[in-house]
């Protein structure tokens, strides 16, 4: 079995140097790095690394398998991320803060989308929300725009990345006008009235229409809906990850077996909570499929670790375990050094010292 874990947030935007990693001790992890075949990549998101992965184009059209993977019928609709956010004044900035931030009740998302498509229904755009923090848009027509995914806009300035495309002013338009409409709906003065993050606007993007695609992997294991999605388009298995890695290996049900492991995002700078689901994603995960590797159960073992600035992609062999001329290094030490941060396209926002690099989720509230 050739098993590909892919583990989103692995590794933190440049700006926040090697503090995350201080003293953090993840000796599966840091052998995967000394005695692996490794290779470090470009920062990318989990939406674009698994678009890349199933020959999807670059704009993204990737709503519709994540609506297949929230259960949904994408059928011979155009559809789109319509994301609830909530957006803030930071300074001369109007920063993000996706979906993870709050939580919102069915009956407080069922309100919220009646009124977006009695405001909406006239230009043809239809609400459906399948999951309370997860909504989308289905179109006749194909809807010539697009944007970066959500996840790559947490705790960013949006104003340079709203919609863009042939389309992209009639877009912005709706944003404005859902933003309106939210801004003044009873739901969000009752979340305000009781401390609660409101929901003040959606975010488009993954405009696209479903399509027979051809899968790279026998199965997808993991519950983030777009790789399910996937795995469904092309007519592989999708399971529910498991707590560890223990049923996996008992039951692979594939040879060429995709895991996908989430950790906290590292956007809102939330270290320690990071640290403590790092810990136990080795513990859970990555000693687990180490053991195996040795023990002869895989025949090799790729990590594909993703930051938004800087990742690594590493193979390892059953015989690789005995490069032990390859001392293990403490994980801090792959964190790009002074120099190299400032070639790392680090967005203007994160331009601050590093433990107060990004808005932290108390000032958004």
């Amino acid at each position: 079995m050739d098993c590909h874990l892919l583990v989103p947030d692995l590794f933190w935007p440049a700006a926040a140097g090697s503090e995350p990693y201080r003293d953090l001790g993840l000796p599966a992890l840091e052998t995967f790095l000394a005695r692996g075949r490794a290779t470090r990549t470009a920062g990318i998101s989990l939406e674009r690394w698994l678009a890349a992965a199933f020959g999807l184009p670059g704009e993204l059209p990737l709503a519709p398998y994540s609506l297949l993977g929230d259960g949904g019928e994408p059928g011979d609709h155009w559809w789109m991320h319509a994301d609830p956010v909530h957006l803030k004044v930071h300074g001369k900035r109007l920063i993000l803060a996706d979906a993870s931030r709050f939580a919102l009740a069915e009956e407080e998302v069922r309100e919220f989308v009646a009124a977006l498509n009695a405001q909406f229904a006239p230009e043809g755009i239809t609400f459906v929300a399948p999951r309370p923090l997860r909504w989308y848009v289905r179109m006749a027509d194909e809807p010539r725009a697009h944007a970066a995914p959500t996840v790559e806009m947490a705790g960013r300035n949006i104003e340079s990345s709203l919609p863009a495309g042939d389309d992209g002013a009639r877009w912005r338009r709706i944003a404005n006008e859902a933003q309106m409409l939210l801004h003044a709906h009873p739901r969000n003065e009752a979340r305000e009235a009781v401390g609660a993050l409101p929901v003040n606007s959606v975010w488009f993007w993954g405009a696209g229409r479903a399509r027979r695609l051809v899968s790279p992997y026998d199965i997808a294991w993991g519950n983030h809906p777009l790789a399910a999605g996937l795995a469904a388009a092309s007519t592989v298995a999708a399971r529910p990850l498991p707590a560890s890695a223990a049923p996996f290996l008992k039951e692979p049900g594939g040879k060429t077996p995709l895991v996908v492991a989430m950790l906290p995002p590292t956007a809102y700078g939330d270290i320690p909570g990071w640290r403590e689901a790092a810990t136990a994603l080795e513990r859970a995960w990555l000693a687990p499929l180490l053991a195996a590797l040795e023990g002869g159960a895989l025949q090799t073992l790729t990590l594909h670790g993703l930051g938004p600035d800087y990742g690594y992609t590493v193979t390892l062999r059953p015989g690789d375990r005995f490069r032990f001329w390859r001392r293990r290094r403490p994980l801090h030490e792959y964190a790009p050094r002074a120099e190299q941060r400032e070639s790392c396209g680090v967005p203007t926002f994160f331009e601050t010292p590093a433990r107060s690099f990004i808005l932290p989720r108390s000032s958004l509230e």
